[in-house]
């Protein structure tokens, strides 16, 4: 895995959500069609407090167990391979002072003491209360496989 290419991009204009109004899906519905068979999670983190929330699967992901409440910033952070974990704290400081949004695959321990390769994407937000927020999804990055898996 050194060989790797970083791959991390910023962006100051987010492109607007698509409107799925039409489909008739709760957000749980869509969250659980994304993770029916890879994890896919979701997470939040509090700019006043610097508290991370994540959905189950996060927690999955990090191979920790499932906890309610939050994340110390910190740890979520050294959860990352050394050189990884600089860019992503650099990361998240561009986002917030843009107010923008980015993307990013990069290298998380594993139990074992290697690596494996995540993704996640997120956004700056003024959540409904009026406090800023960075809020995204988080999975594990698969490379393009051809692949079919079916449901019963």
């Amino acid at each position: 895995m050194d060989n790797l290419t970083l791959s991390v991009d910023v962006f100051d204009d987010v492109r607007d959500g698509q409107d799925i109004s039409d489909f008739n899906l709760s957000t749980d519905e869509l969250l659980s069609i994304l993770s029916m068979y890879d994890p896919y999670g979701i997470w939040r983190l509090d700019l006043e407090s610097g508290l991370v929330q994540w959905s189950k699967d996060v927690f999955e992901i990090h191979g920790m167990k499932y906890e309610e409440g939050p994340v110390n910033l910190k740890q979520a952070i050294d959860a990352y391979h050394p050189e990884d974990a600089a860019v992503l704290g650099q990361l998240i400081e561009e986002t917030i002072a843009k107010q923008s949004g980015f993307r990013f695959v990069l290298r998380l321990k594993t139990k074992s003491g290697g690596y494996k390769l995540v993704k996640s994407s997120g956004k700056f937000r003024i959540n409904s209360e009026g406090k800023p927020q960075l809020v995204g999804t988080f999975s594990q990055f698969a490379p393009a496989i051809r692949s079919i898996a079916t449901s019963e």
